[in-house]
């Protein structure tokens, strides 16, 4: 509402408050306020509640029944006709009087509970006239109408009675309430009420229940400032002072007798109830419960203006004091109540939540399991707080923490005690052993359970109805203290900042995690399972608050780093850490979140083992090893930092190794301990032995590296024991040596212990030193090399690899056959001469030449064949003895080399005969045993020529020489026919690869068509060697010898063709024609060579030269036959576009004239009418015939009548005939309506459905063809008599005219028929009339079709099967609407179409209006259809549509499209607008003209850029839109000449917006480039305006590079894109902007232009299929800045050069030619888009960016 309207308000209420208006009593009906409101409240037994707050300390409630018997038990199911209440409190006053009827006026007393005054008529609800006693007065309350009155009276002396009485007479009898519930709520009343301590129910006087409070004393607690805070958040509250006191509850319950009490007491285990003897006294159930009531005293302090609120809202002032009570049930309370007793069930509520007791209890429950009462303001009904009023929540909620403060005292006090017992039973300590089992009655689980239970009952929950109540009491709960928040744990009481959670030991893996810890953390408190079971949910809570936080991981390195663990703590420590790095989801995640290389270092040196007094503490991070017993004995010394085998047994290596990064204790490890500390392995025989034998175990199963670590560290010492005491290694010698005495050989107790690998490696000898071997059994040098080789075959498993090495190199054997050299030498005779000396005698010693064992061959009879080098042997030679595998193994040549044997069969310059026969052996040798040389055998590698060829003097290598003696055609060698058998074993092929056959091929390219001829057809037996990748190649291979002008050239196989009988002739001039044989042509047919062209290229070479092919096929029927080819496979031609192009323009058609003879040539040469002429045309100058009139009229030249080659013409170009003949009507007189026109009215009228229902039938497909259906034109039609009626048929491609009568015509703008005067009325012009109206397409023989329905009689359409009766009678039951459908589609039922997106009728008016724009001459319902059924860009999708199909025109275009009938007179008008209208355009040309050369301004250079220099002689253009100086000419034309018309009536109002439409449809047919690389050959067309003028279109030669800042990017295959984007990435974006700008101003998508860039070349720019290429480089060149100042100016530059570059190629779109024509749309975009260029340079938002800013 507006601000006027609210002054209004307040001054018309302030003049009727001032004195105008009347002043009337509200008046309230009295016992409907009381019946529907005050007497109605909601809550169960609120009769009984309100009578009760205020009482004494004791009450009774009497039911009476109608018919009481106290001889009997009472019938508790009996009705009830009286209730009376009665308490022993205070008598009434005379307020408590005056105010008891007065309704609303609550209890002024601060410390009484009523606020609101109308609790008392409650009794209202069950009774009408109720009746009140107290003290010396009594009131009786009664109704006169709907008005209540009441009577007090005194009471006599003698009926005077202490208790305050309520009579209530029932308004109609009933059942007391429920027994049970009742005596429920009566149990639970007495919780809080303060006084009240006994409650008696009776039954016609006898006492079925009564229960009795007991109160204890009570015991202050301490209420600490320090610890705790005592005020409520906003200090309305201040706790003074608390302390708790036990209650005791006793009750009895009368216990009707039951036949099933005690089966159903059976059935549900229910104990036997305590039941009093029966001694005239009623049977009863005794129950006793004990409970904890917390009392808190109250200061209450608010502020003046908040006191006066609250009396306004509880009509009493807020007291100065209160109490805030509390009911715990501890469990010492609940284990010695009987709290299954139902009558105790809303009273203890633990473990459910306890309620809000306002006097008695409420539905709003407390969050914990605790009663709560205090002087909580409740809404009306008492049932809930109220938090509605602003006051009075805030009261309620100050109270609600008093709640929260108290509930925490309770809590700390409980503990307190708990702690207490906890000294006293159990005693506290430092270290808890956590994994000891509690006894059941063991104290600390009694107290944790204690614990439990408090905790568990002070755990706040979801407070129903209003969660307000559990957030305040928690919030409060926890914020009140000061101290920590104690929880007991394993340590007793603790804060709960020390205290930590351990996984759920309820779980499997829990279980398991919580024991490792409670085997090893001893001195950090944690909660126990007991603990953890008996409140799970409380401590989940406490975890969320991040009040009580889980065992982590600086928790156990703060266990480690207090203590050293023993053994088994270790044990379980290190199970922990390994469960940890698992990822054991029952460990936190927090804990698993903390692991890392600094924490796990921290735990590895905080984790110390006490392992005894021997070895003292271990490190955890210093432990390196493991120990496995089954290499290393446990009875041996192990290293100091080896983990005790009695804790690693318990651990997977894989986990020791993985978490503690230890290793096995290895036996290199071990040795390296046992040598540098064990000085007894050099001195004691049997501990040296045990070692060796220990380290022999595991000695071959270790690497090669630590085995020679192993040797190391032992090869230095003496711990060998041989015969003569310790020795080094190197020094001893094994047992089987005993070629000498003194050699120290070792001695084991036990040899087989020990491996002799070990002592092999560690250098104990198995043989004598050779050296020592020579010098003591080879004396002088005379040696033997057999005996030699004898020895040391012995020995040779003794032989290290270095000695047998040294013997592989060591020249010792002789040859055989060679002589030795002999030598002179002195030597001892073993005699003396005189003096003493020794006497010498010379002897001749024979010298040997020595050789290596690997210079000789074996002495076997192939060596000795091939005059091979042989070792001398003797006696024989046996290969399978162990010398000559000994010698083998020294080297010895067993066998010939591969390599020996094929030089030896190799030919040389000069052959001896024995070397002859030395090859031939060797040849035959490698055959024989070629298995022995498969695998070095590999014919690629071997380039030793020794196989003989066919010629026999020739040699090649297996890999060069083939079987097939059929490759020598291609210069390959033939294998020597004596080898052919074992090719096999010669590795010979029979034929070459495939690659290698190509590759000769390819050399072997011959002009001899003979010779060729052969090696087609070789090459055609080897066809099914070839792959696709050699028939490409052999496919662009030019190899095939042809004939061409009597030179023989090579021509490539897709360019000729078989031979064949069938083969025209004609075909055989143009094509090239070859046969070479069936068996060469399938290798030629492989290669591409095809039996006779195809389609594409028979139409190709028809488009380049018709008239040749004209002339070679004769013309006529073979030149059609050829178009009938193309025309059926036409398909395939259009995917070549350059073909489908050149088709289109050259005149390759065969175009039929038709000439009729006149009358004269008919009576002379006495022939037909008409002779046929052939003519070649292009397919725009050929019609497609489907008015036969009109042919005969204007005989254009026609295609050949054939459906193949009308829909060939048509797509090619040809446009029907009918179209392009319009057609215009004029009469002389109308005569208006006649009998005659009548008749014919009715004739339509009754034919209509018959001619609709049948047509329709024969062409379902044409239902979108009907206009209007029957009912439209009974209501519309008007056929009309005029006189003198003419067709006027003008053809628009000669602008031929021709003039005759016809008896009838249509009008579609007025929906009418003409008819002539003529007396024989022609009805083939009525049909055809009717259906120009019926149908928005006529058809060929739709009139005939027509005519035939309107003059044949019903009975002869009957008779013919045209079901008239049925097709009459379906149209008369048809509830057809009157008006006419707006649309072709809704002529008939239209199938159901998928449901669209609606759209709002707003979003259809603008998507029509915007399409209109474009296409303002079709149908508004048309295109709203189209609109409608489209998802998504409905615009463009709707205007795509229309570009490509034909669409219903509107009324006002159909009057133009249609032949219009008009008068003589209107025709005459006609003509001289016309004229005029030619007469001002030529005047606005000659003055354009005159203008385009004075005038060369900035537009004409840009045109320059496209526009080439045309000769004077020039065609007449099309006459573009006029513009502002050319009607400023016409203007003057007209004031020279006054006698023309105005020259607003000489122009047509549609020319300037029918271009418009054309410039939008152009831009709108643009679209994006779908290909990724461009090219387009150059190409040089004639313009028709010039005979000398050539139209040059460069080629272009793109590839794609992808979308750059939101445009298609293209540069010229020669240029790499990453140099364009890095050297002008600026610039493309600057010039992407001005095209994104223009794109806006053309109203064009911007992704149909495309950016290009190539590095030379003319093109600025080019359309290709409606797709606009920009070349970047001439932005570039012309309107990059160079500075900072120049781009203002540049860009301004660029925007109009581009915007004329923009005009120039979307005028391409409709011409392709640089011509007169596409300068006049070139124009006229810029005209027409000149405006919104100018709209943007000065726009504001243009303006303000300085990027953008075009014009200063």
């Amino acid at each position: 509402m507006s601000l006027k309207s609210d002054k209004r308000l307040e001054l018309l209420r302030s003049n009727i408050m001032s004195s105008n208006g009347v002043e009337e009593k509200v008046e309230v009906n009295q016992r409907h306020l009381i019946d529907k409101i005050l007497a109605r409240y909601s809550a169960e037994y609120v009769l009984y509640r309100e009578l009760m707050q205020n009482a004494g300390n004791a009450i009774q409630i009497h039911f009476h029944s109608s018919s009481p018997d106290q001889t009997k038990p009472p019938n508790l199911l009996s009705k009830c006709e009286r209730i009376v209440f009665k308490n022993n409190g205070m008598a009434f006053r005379p307020e408590d009087w005056l105010r008891l009827k007065r309704i609303a006026e609550g209890n002024p007393d601060e410390q009484k509970i009523g606020a609101f005054g109308v609790g008392f008529y409650s009794l209202f609800s069950v009774c009408e006239n109720p009746f009140v006693f107290s003290g010396s007065q009594c009131m009786a309350f009664y109704f006169k109408g709907d008005q209540l009155f009441a009577k007090r009276a005194d009471v006599p002396e003698s009926d005077i009675d202490t208790w305050t009485s309520f009579l209530m007479d029932l308004r109609e009898p009933m059942e007391m309430p429920d027994f049970d519930n009742f005596c429920r709520f009566l149990t639970t009343s007495m919780g809080f009420t303060a006084n009240l301590k006994q409650v008696s129910v009776f039954f016609d006087n006898q006492e079925i229940f009564s229960i009795i409070k007991r109160v204890a004393e009570p015991r202050a607690m301490t209420v600490d400032t320090r610890k705790m805070i005592l005020s409520s958040p906003q200090k309305m509250f201040t706790l003074t002072g608390a302390d708790t006191r036990q209650i005791q509850l006793d009750s009895k319950k009368y216990t009707p007798p039951s036949l099933f009490t005690p089966f159903a007491n059976f059935l549900t285990g229910k104990p036997k109830p305590n039941l009093e003897p029966s001694n005239n006294v009623l049977p009863a159930e005794k129950a006793s419960i004990f409970l904890r009531v917390v009392t808190g005293a109250l200061q209450v302090s608010v502020s003046r203006d908040y006191e006066k609120e609250m009396e306004r809202a509880t009509k009493k002032k807020p007291p100065k004091t209160t109490k805030f009570q509390l009911v715990y049930t501890g469990k010492e309370e609940l284990d010695a109540s009987e709290n299954r007793n139902q009558i105790f069930k809303d009273l203890i509520p633990f473990p459910h939540q306890g309620r809000v007791f306002i006097g008695f209890p409420t539905h709003q429950t407390t969050g914990c399991c605790c009663h709560m009462a205090s002087r909580f303001i409740p809404t009306v009904e008492r049932e809930s707080i109220d938090f509605a009023d602003r006051y009075i929540s805030v009261w309620n909620k100050e109270l609600l923490a008093v709640g929260g403060l108290l509930a925490r005292m309770v809590y700390n006090d409980e503990i307190e005690q708990i702690s207490r017992l906890y000294r006293e039973l159990v005693g506290y300590s430092d270290e808890v052993d956590k994994s000891k089992l509690e006894d059941n009655d063991s104290a600390k689980l009694m107290l944790e359970k204690r614990a439990a239970h408090a905790l568990h009952s002070f755990t706040f929950q979801h407070s129903t109805p209003s969660a307000i109540v559990g957030k305040v009491h928690e919030e409060r709960f926890f914020n009140s203290c000061r101290v920590s928040f104690d929880i007991m744990t394993s340590h007793g009481a603790q804060p709960i900042a020390n205290s930590r959670t351990v996984p759920d030991n309820t779980t499997i893996t829990g279980h398991v995690i919580t024991e490792l810890l409670d085997k090893f953390v001893k001195t950090i408190p944690t909660i126990t399972p007991v603990f953890l079971q008996e409140c799970k949910e409380s401590l989940t809570k406490l975890a969320k608050l991040n009040l009580l936080q889980p065992l982590g991981i600086q928790d156990i390195i703060k266990e480690l780093e207090t203590r050293s663990l023993q053994p088994d703590e270790m044990v379980a420590c290190m199970k922990w850490w390994i469960e940890c790095n698992k990822g054991n989801t029952s460990i936190p995640s927090s804990t698993r979140a903390a692991l890392n290389e600094s924490t796990r270092a921290r735990f590895l040196d905080a984790a110390v083992m006490n392992c005894g007094e021997e070895r003292g503490l271990l490190q955890l991070s210093h432990t390196r090893f493991w120990l496995n017993p089954k290499l290393i004995p446990l009875d041996m010394p192990i290293p100091p930092d080896t983990m005790p085998f009695s804790i690693s047994k318990t651990f997977s290596t894989q986990d020791l190794t993985s978490y503690f990064s230890m290793i096995e204790l290895s036996v290199v490890h071990w040795a390296e301990f046992i040598t540098k500390t064990k000085s007894e392995l050099s001195t004691s025989k049997e501990f040296s032995e045990r070692v060796l034998s220990i380290i022999s175990k595991q000695y071959t199963n270790i690497s090669n590296k630590s085995q020679q670590d192993v040797v190391i560290l032992l090869a230095n010492l003496t711990c060998i024991p041989t015969r003569f005491g310790m020795k080094f290694p190197r020094e001893a010698y094994f047992p089987s040596v005993n070629l000498f005495d003194d050699l120290p050989v070792i001695e084991f107790t036990n040899p087989k212990s020990i491996n002799d690998n070990l002592l092999t490696s560690l250098g104990v000898r198995k043989h004598v030193e050779l050296q020592m071997v020579f010098d003591r059994l080879i004396s002088d040098g005379s040696w033997s090399h057999v005996e030699l080789v004898k020895y040391l075959t012995s020995v040779q498993n003794t032989l290290s690899d270095i000695e047998t090495r040294r013997l592989r190199e060591t020249s010792i054997f002789t040859k055989e056959g060679e002589e030795p050299r002999l030598k002179e030498i002195e030597r001892p005779s073993g005699k003396l001469d005189l003096q003493g000396h020794p006497i010498l005698e010379k002897q001749t010693k024979k010298i040997y030449k020595r050789y290596r064992a690997g210079d000789l061959f074996a002495p076997t009879d192939i060596a000795r064949e091939l005059k091979l080098p042989l070792l001398y042997w003797t006696p024989r030679w046996r290969a399978t003895s162990d010398e000559a595998k000994f010698l083998e193994k020294l080297g010895l040549v067993t066998s010939p080399p591969l390599a020996t044997l094929l030089l030896l069969a190799a030919p040389e310059p000069i052959m001896s005969q024995e070397r002859k026969v030395i090859q031939k052996r060797a040849l035959a040798y490698l055959i024989e045993h070629h298995k022995d040389y498969e695998s070095s055998y590999d014919v690629n590698k071997i380039q030793i020529k020794f196989l003989p060829c066919s010629d026999g003097t020739t040699f090649s290598t297996p890999r060069d020489c083939f079987t097939n003696t059929d490759v020598q055609l291609l210069g390959f060698q033939v294998l020597h026919p004596d080898l052919l058998l074992v090719r096999d074993k010669l590795g010979v092929s029979e034929t070459p690869s495939a690659d290698r056959l190509l590759q000769a091929f390819l050399q072997k390219r011959e002009l001899d068509t003979t010779k060729a001829r052969n090696i087609f057809e070789f090459m055609a037996s080897r066809m099914g060697d070839f792959s696709r990748l050699h028939w490409e190649q052999l496919r662009q291979l030019a190899f095939i010898p042809v004939k061409e002008n009597n030179v023989v050239v090579l021509k490539k196989p897709d360019s000729c063709y078989f031979e064949s009988d069938t083969s025209t002739n004609f075909h055989k001039e143009l094509f090239l024609y070859v046969n070479f044989g069936s068996l060469a042509n399938s290798f030629l047919r492989s290669c591409g060579v095809k039996d006779e062209p195809t389609t594409v290229e028979l139409a190709a070479m028809i488009v380049k030269d018709p008239q040749r092919f004209w002339d070679l096929s004769s013309g006529g029927e073979r030149y059609l036959g050829a178009l009938r080819q193309i025309a059926g496979q036409f398909y395939m031609i259009k995917s070549n576009r350059q073909l489908y192009n050149d088709m289109k323009t050259k005149p390759f058609l065969v175009g039929l004239k038709r000439t009729t003879l006149s009358e004269k040539e008919k009576e002379e040469d006495k022939t037909e009418d008409e002779f046929v002429q052939y003519r070649l045309a292009k397919a725009s100058d050929i019609f497609i015939i489907d008015d036969t009139m009109g042919q005969q009229i204007f005989s254009p030249v026609s295609a050949p009548m054939e459906p193949l080659l009308e829909d060939f013409y048509a797509q090619l170009g040809s446009k029907t005939l009918s179209s392009q003949i319009r057609e215009s009507y004029s009469y002389a007189k109308t005569m208006g309506v006649t009998p005659k026109t009548k008749e014919i009215t009715e004739m339509i009228f009754e034919r209509t459905p018959i001619i609709i229902y049948q047509m329709m039938n024969d062409s379902p497909q044409r239902r979108k063809e009907l206009l209007h259906d029957e009912q439209y034109v009974k209501q519309h039609l008007k056929v009309t008599q005029v006189q003198g009626l003419k067709i006027t048929r003008t053809f628009k491609h000669t602008n031929e005219k021709n003039v005759q009568p016809t008896t009838s015509c249509a009008d579609r703008v007025n929906f009418g028929i003409y008819l002539s005067d003529m007396k024989d009325i022609d009805f083939y012009d009525i049909a055809n009339s009717l259906c120009t109206l019926l149908f928005a397409r006529v058809r060929f023989n739709d009139a005939i079709i027509v005519e035939r329905y309107l003059t044949a009689s019903l009975y002869n359409l009957k008779r013919k099967g045209v079901p008239v009766d049925r097709i009459l009678n379906i149209r008369k039951q048809q509830a057809t609407p009157v008006h006419s459908p707006a649309l072709p589609s809704t002529a008939s039922p239209s199938p159901t179409l998928p449901t669209l997106p609606s759209l709002s009728s707003k979003d259809v008016d603008k998507y029509t209006k915007q399409v209109q724009e474009v296409f303002s001459d079709c149908q508004e319902g048309y295109i709203r259809q189209l609109i409608a059924q489209q998802t998504k860009d409905h615009v463009q999708n709707v205007i795509n549509k229309l570009l490509h199909e034909d669409y219903p025109k509107s009324k006002q275009h159909e009057k133009e499209a249609v032949g219009s009938v008009i008068s003589e007179e209107e025709e005459e008008q006609r003509r001289k607008k016309q004229e005029r209208e030619a007469e001002l355009a030529s005047i606005a040309e000659a003055e354009r003209t005159r203008k385009n050369e004075k005038n060369a301004g900035f537009m004409n250079r840009i045109w320059s850029s496209w526009k080439p220099t045309v000769p004077d002689k020039q065609l007449p253009t099309p006459p573009p839109p006029p513009s502002q100086p050319i009607e400023e000419v016409v203007k003057q034309q007209i004031e020279k000449k006054s006698k023309l018309p105005p020259s607003e009536s000489t122009i047509t109002p549609n020319l300037t917006s029918n271009v418009r439409q054309n410039l939008k449809r152009a831009i709108h047919s643009c679209k994006p480039y779908a290909g990724k690389d461009v090219y387009s050959p150059p190409r040089i067309n004639q313009v028709n305006e010039s005979e000398n003028y050539c139209d040059n279109t460069p080629g272009q030669d793109l590839s794609y590079v992808g979308n750059v800042m939101g445009m298609e990017f293209y540069v010229h295959r020669t240029v790499s894109p990453d140099d364009v984007l890095e050297q002008y990435g600026q610039a493309m974006a600057r010039f992407t902007g001005i095209l994104t700008e223009l794109s806006k101003v053309f109203e064009l998508r911007l992704n149909t232009i495309q950016i290009f860039y190539d590095s030379q070349g003319p093109t600025i720019a080019f359309n290709t299929t409606g797709s606009l290429f920009m070349n970047l480089r001439y932005y570039l060149a012309l309107h990059e800045p160079s500075t900072v100042e120049q781009e203002k100016e540049k860009r301004k530059e660029a925007m109009i050069y581009w915007f004329m570059t923009l005009c120039h190629e979307l005028a391409h779109n409709f011409v392709h030619q640089h011509d007169s024509q596409h300068e006049f749309y070139m124009s006229s975009f810029a005209e027409n888009y000149l405006e919104a260029l100018m709209a943007l340079f000065y726009s504001p938002d243009t303006q303000s960016s300085p990027s953008l800013t075009l014009l200063d």
